[in-house]
């Protein structure tokens, strides 16, 4: 019987060899870069949501971008994010480039409990904060049940 051993070359080992499946699957459900006007890409907004007793809190890391190329937006219910970003200028030949470029967004629902009026943002050291706060419940009202003073009659 003969044993055939395939060498993938020198820059294959298991971890990077699941890159391009990963990209298959980013892009089949919508998480790999589209195009948009111009050819720069747009990327899904990778987010971290925590809820707390009091309100919903999005993080999302966007080093490397300014304040002003960052903008957050709520309409209809509908929680929009969005980055601009440009690639480095670079002087030289492009050996290798990992960290993506271009533009980031994501929308999300929100929960019909947040407080759209109280929604805040944030920007520290490269990290989006958006804070939702939750909407104030109504409390239950316990209704008495009372026996009423009405005489049956037969």
């Amino acid at each position: 019987m003969a044993m055939t051993t395939r060498w993938m070359g020198p820059g294959f080992d298991l971890v990077s060899g699941a890159h391009p499946m990963d990209r298959l699957f980013e892009q089949f459900f919508g998480y790999g870069a589209r195009t948009q006007e111009g050819g720069v890409p747009t990327h899904a907004l990778p987010i971290d949501i925590v809820e707390t007793e009091d309100d919903y809190q999005l993080y999302a890391t966007v080093a490397g971008v300014p304040e002003d190329c960052v903008e957050v937006t709520f309409e209809d219910g509908m929680l929009s994010l969005a980055v601009k970003a440009v690639p480095l200028e670079i002087q030289g030949k492009l050996i290798r480039q990992e960290r993506l470029w271009g533009n980031w967004s994501r929308k999300l629902e929100l929960p019909k409990e947040v407080d759209s009026a109280g929604i805040t943002a944030e920007f520290n050291q490269g990290v989006l904060n958006v804070r939702m706060p939750k909407a104030a419940k109504a409390k239950p009202l316990q209704i008495a049940i009372g026996a009423t003073d009405r005489s049956v009659k037969s």
